[in-house]
């Protein structure tokens, strides 16, 4: 196997993709400025900060395979930041009763939307929401709660565990150790595994430099060498089976209410008037 991007892992059905992340989101934007608007505030919330994403979740899991790409990008998969993005921009000033609203506190020691804002308050003549709109809206989507909308923690601990096992786990070690003979071979000899090729400091750079793309080229040509990809792949499918087959239980209700969260989010955004 050269690339694992067109392959699902056994974890994915229970953790958001960015789609529906993505519609969370604007559901959640979208409710927020509906409550502000009962309260006679004209309130658009900041636009989301998007990050790089792979296309698939299984894209880059096991690094660079493409020696194309790696050729002319480097270990940056194209169109992601070599370098820390800049801050967002502050969202738009709010005067204090907009802002107690939104948030449903006027304590600076309370965290925006969440239990700890009461609510309670009266503003033009409304009770304003626990949470504020922030916390109705959270409420409405079922994303108030211990993961605030994400990935629920038993899906991440599995996702992100099987691949520590996988890459401990005498096969995955096996063609590893290949890996590095392979990478030695071309000159590269500080490199235990693809890890830590692609975390070398030294390509902390705007720019890929030659060495390394020479260095992620090889490390793309060593995996397909020795079917890294497909061992690992296929080890850390097997090890995240075991642990659904442990929580089957708590991943069932994870996958319930995943499509209890998307159910609402359908409803928020579908219940828009339409455009002017």
């Amino acid at each position: 196997m050269e690339s694992a991007a067109s392959r699902s892992l056994p974890i994915d059905p229970y953790l958001l993709t960015n789609e529906q992340a993505d519609r969370l989101e604007a559901a959640q934007r979208t409710l927020v400025a509906r409550c502000m608007n009962r309260f006679g505030v004209t309130y658009r919330p900041p636009e989301p900060v998007t990050p790089f994403r792979p296309g698939t979740r299984t894209q880059y899991r096991y690094g660079v395979t493409d020696p194309a790409d790696a050729a002319r990008y480097g270990f940056a998969p194209p169109g992601a930041p070599r370098t820390p993005p800049p801050p967002p921009e502050p969202p738009p000033s709010l005067s204090a009763e907009a802002s107690m609203v939104l948030t449903g506190t006027d304590d600076p020691k309370a965290k925006p939307g969440s239990g700890a804002a009461k609510g309670g308050q009266r503003v033009g003549g409304r009770t304003v929401p626990a949470g504020g709109c922030l916390g109705e809206a959270r409420a409405a989507l079922r994303t108030d709660g211990a993961e605030a909308g994400g990935d629920a923690a038993v899906a991440d601990r599995i996702n992100a565990g099987s691949f520590e096992k996988a890459k401990g786990d005498p096969r995955v070690a096996g063609v590893l150790a290949r890996w590095a003979d392979c990478m030695k071979r071309r000159g590269f000899t500080a490199y235990g595994d693809p890890l830590q090729a692609s975390g070398d400091p030294a390509w902390r750079t705007p720019r890929p430099s030659a060495k390394e793309r020479e260095a992620a080229t090889a490390d793309a040509r060593c995996k397909k060498e020795h079917n890294v990809v497909g061992v690992w792949f296929t080890v850390d499918a097997a090890y995240q089976r075991q642990e659904i087959e442990r929580n089957a239980k708590e991943l069932a209700a994870v996958k319930a209410e995943l499509t209890a969260r998307q159910e609402r989010a359908g409803a928020a955004l579908g219940a828009l008037p339409p455009e002017p």
